[in-house]
């Protein structure tokens, strides 16, 4: 599929098109990841009636739509052909999802005895919840880990340790701290506080210079041994399903600035690399997965995380 930086707006696929979103082009479709919609056009053959056209060009859209889907990646490791493959209850759903494709439009040629329709889903609401329909193979983690369970080692903790959300329990430690007078532990106590950062409304990842990078419905942050960071154990299917992908996908510093998952201040990251031939891992280092460890856990939650594709 070719990327395309969109500087025009294109009738039919999404009213709301904006001028600079990520969209791949394979033939009569369109893939818009930033708006998290995928659409198909569909000809009928010429020297038909009107109702007979229009039904043709429908089954050409929804099967041109099928096709471009299958080579649409879900994670680094696996394509919506290999669930399809692999299941015969998501193959079962992924088809339904395609004979429920909104039809945008439908014209009849007169002249041709022809028609020509397009057809559109979303990436979020029918896909993914396609996908996810099967719990042997595409099953999600939806309750969260703890982070952490004792305070056995307090003596040699460092701030970027310690995650957003153990917020108030370091504070409920340091009054205790204070009451007791350890003023060791309520310095290093407080220490730990001040290097929590709550003033981020989001992640903005600048990927325009990874080498290899590719788009996915899901795509994982992962530190420098590929542990997972983000989305298991932080985002639910609900959230996901709504959000289209577990990161927007952005062009040009200012609309990313603007994008509503990330609101106007966003911590901004830039990374070089992804995880070995996981092209859709990418890969924080030790200093970004401080700060990750720091945000209000709310923002992986809501999934306000864009990556900007190009300036």
């Amino acid at each position: 599929m070719k990327l395309h930086q969109v500087l025009f707006l294109t009738v039919g696929l999404s009213a709301s098109l904006f001028a600079r979103d990520a969209i791949d082009v394979s033939g009569p479709c369109m893939i818009n990841w930033t708006q998290g919609l995928i659409g198909c056009e569909g000809e009928s053959a010429r020297g038909q009636e009107s109702f007979a056209a229009k039904r043709v060009a429908v089954v050409v859209a929804q099967r041109n739509l099928l096709e471009v889907i299958k080579g649409v990646r879900i994670d680094s490791q696996t394509t919506i052909q290999d669930g399809l493959v692999g299941s015969d209850v998501i193959k079962s759903r992924v088809n339904g999802v395609i004979r429920g494709a909104q039809v945008l439009n439908n014209t009849y040629d007169e002249s041709k005895g022809s028609a020509k329709a397009r057809v559109q889903l979303r990436m979020g609401q029918d896909l993914l919840k396609a996908l996810l329909s099967d719990p042997t193979k595409l099953s999600w983690n939806e309750k969260i880990d703890a982070l952490w369970n004792s305070f056995s080692i307090i003596p040699s903790a460092m701030a970027s340790s310690y995650a957003y959300g153990e917020k108030k329990t370091l504070e409920k430690l340091l009054a205790d701290m204070k009451v007791s007078k350890n003023r060791a532990g309520a310095a290093q106590i407080e220490s730990i506080l001040q290097g929590m950062d709550t003033k981020f409304t989001g992640m903005l990842i600048d990927v325009s210079h990874v080498n290899g990078f590719e788009k996915a419905l899901i795509v994982r942050l992962v530190d420098k041994n590929g542990k997972e960071l983000y989305p298991s154990g932080k985002l639910s299917k609900r959230m996901l399903q709504k959000r289209n992908t577990s990161v927007g996908y952005v062009f040009g510093h200012g609309d990313a600035l603007r994008n509503i998952r990330v609101f106007n201040k966003p911590l901004e990251l830039e990374v070089s690399k992804v995880y070995r031939r996981k092209h859709s891992n990418i890969v924080l280092n030790d200093d970004q997965v401080a700060a990750f460890k720091k945000l209000d856990p709310e923002i992986f939650k809501n999934a306000k995380i864009v990556l900007l594709l190009g300036k």
